[in-house]
């Protein structure tokens, strides 16, 4: 059953991300803000399902109250992490390990190093949804192996390490 207001969907989303640390957007098979809201997974897009208008809503609610970034985490999904893991995510994106470096085309490459050389840019496009999904971002930092265990640990409770970047692009 479809949560009765856009503030219990938001209530009860805040209390499941605080649980887990991490909650899909949109998943058919796994927990799911998608679901939660709509009462049931959805399957395909949800932007024309009739909760739309309501998992957009929170979905902005969260992110503009700064209770979840939304970053493509588990699986390259849009993944809701809470603030207890920021650092944790953060950390692993300075990290510049092979597997989010090694397969970067040039013209990523060259839009990092812009990153790099200004702190911040505006771009769109198949550069910097690789840069997002290599986790390529800068904030407070903890040591690479805590950050991934931390992240691992709250992936584990969606049943969901094996989507995390770093295990899915294992090469050892």
């Amino acid at each position: 059953m479809a949560t009765e207001s856009t503030e219990e969907a938001l209530r009860q989303t805040v209390d499941a991300l605080e649980r887990t640390g991490l909650l899909f957007l949109h998943d058919a098979r796994k927990p799911s803000l998608t679901a939660m809201v709509a009462g049931a997974p959805i399957k395909g897009s949800w932007w024309g399902h009739p909760s739309g208008k309501r998992i957009f809503q929170v979905a902005n609610a969260l992110e503009d109250e700064g209770q979840a970034l939304f970053v493509p985490l588990l699986s390259a999904k849009v993944t809701l992490v809470h603030p207890r893991l920021w650092s944790a995510l953060v950390s692993v994106g300075e990290s510049r390990a092979g597997w989010q470096v090694d397969s970067l085309s040039s013209k990523a490459r060259e839009l990092l190093e812009e990153v790099d050389r200004t702190g911040r840019v505006r771009a769109s496009g198949p550069s910097s949804k690789a840069l997002a999904r290599a986790l390529l971002v800068h904030a407070e930092r903890l040591d690479e192996d805590t950050a991934r265990r931390m992240l691992e640990e709250a992936a584990e409770g969606l049943d969901a390490v094996s989507g995390l970047p770093w295990v899915r692009n294992r090469t050892d």
